[in-house]
């Protein structure tokens, strides 16, 4: 009944195949491969390659040239290879590899002598011109029309080769309540070569955050307000500016002599300008708790306003000794004539290499 309703519908043929034979195919590539040891065909049963070797080894030659792989750009001549050409190409090669090698304690390393090993340029300004030891910290109280009105610390120190300046001026209470100052400066030598400067100020109304980098080797200067985002970028006439802390540290190491001159390259805030420094003469300093010594009358030609927002001219007392430590300041603010004497020195000494 079943044949019979479908062959209704169509006729049968059972002798025709339901698919098309199967052929075996056979990568020659996958014969050099050991991990491929056998080769299945439709029937499951696996062919050892050593059986696929002897049957292509019994094949004719014409069959097995027709299986050599076409020839490449690079194909060899039918000549033998000049294995003198090879041989001097490879000792070329292990020479220069060799020679890229550098030699530690007499032994061999992997190191490439091409790599170039950054040397740091020498210091143009080394750390004896500014510091004579390895830290000093010097108080000074700070008048106000011969009133005590607040205090400054100035310190500096040798930080392995590296000199450090900072200045610390406060006002006390009575002033911060019709004027407070808060000011503070530091100053770093970077290997001899940058100076780098941040100013921030208090000193009544007015509000400042500024620093500076000295490029002394490239003369140029990188200066910035943080408050107001501005900045600006310069060239300088020399690789001698300092800032004005440096420069007081550095006219310290000169040898001054009554009526002569000496000449600073300042940067201070933004700008910069030749100081000229008059040694004017030799006075007879007191100083508080009935302290008197020698010193030396300067007086730095200043340009700027600097610290304490001054507005004339500013006069220093340097001790008359080898060490010509600043015992007395003196200049002009808005509210008047302002003084630092110095109450106590702290100083420890070092060689300076």
């Amino acid at each position: 009944m079943f044949l019979s309703v479908y062959g209704r519908l169509g006729s049968l043929d059972f002798g025709k195949p339901v698919s098309s034979p199967q052929h075996v195919e056979v990568d020659l590539k996958s014969i050099a491969q050991p991990q491929n040891k056998f080769i299945k065909t439709k029937s499951q049963n696996p062919i050892e390659i050593p059986q696929i070797k002897r049957v292509i080894e019994s094949s004719p030659k014409s069959v097995l040239n027709s299986l050599k792989p076409a020839a490449t750009d690079t194909a060899m001549p039918d000549s033998k290879l000049d294995t003198t050409k090879v041989q001097t190409e490879q000792q070329t090669k292990s020479s220069s590899f060799v020679s890229e090698k550098s030699r530690v304690d007499g032994k061999k390393t992997t190191q490439p002598l091409s790599k170039k090993v950054l040397v740091p340029d020498p210091p143009l300004r080394s750390t004896g011109e500014f510091i004579g030891s390895d830290y000093e910290k010097l108080v000074y109280r700070v008048s106000l029309l011969g009133v005590p009105v607040g205090s400054a610390e100035l310190e500096a120190k040798n930080v392995k080769g590296e000199v450090w300046i900072t200045l610390r001026v406060k006002s006390d209470l009575a002033l911060s309540t019709i004027y407070p100052v808060d000011d503070l400066i530091e100053t770093r030598h970077i290997h001899g070569n940058y100076i780098l400067t941040r100013i921030r100020q208090q000193e009544g109304f007015f509000r400042g955050d500024r620093g500076f980098t000295l490029f002394l080797r490239d003369k140029n200067v990188f200066w910035i307000d943080r408050l107001t985002n501005r900045s600006v970028k310069e060239p300088l006439p020399n690789s001698e500016v300092v800032d004005i802390l440096s420069g007081l540290y550095f006219l310290r190491n000169r040898e001054l002599k009554i009526g002569s001159k000496e000449l600073l390259h300042i940067y201070d805030s933004d700008t910069y300008s030749e100081v000229p420094v008059e040694v004017i003469r030799r006075e007879n300093v007191l100083l508080p708790a009935f302290r008197s010594v020698d010193a030396l009358l300067i007086q730095p030609q200043l340009k700027t306003e600097g610290i304490f927002k001054r507005n004339g001219d500013i006069f220093i007392w340097l001790s008359d000794d080898q060490y010509k430590v600043p015992v007395k300041i003196v200049t002009s603010i808005a509210l008047g004539r302002i003084t630092a004497e110095l109450v106590s020195a702290e100083t420890k000494s070092a060689d300076i290499k």
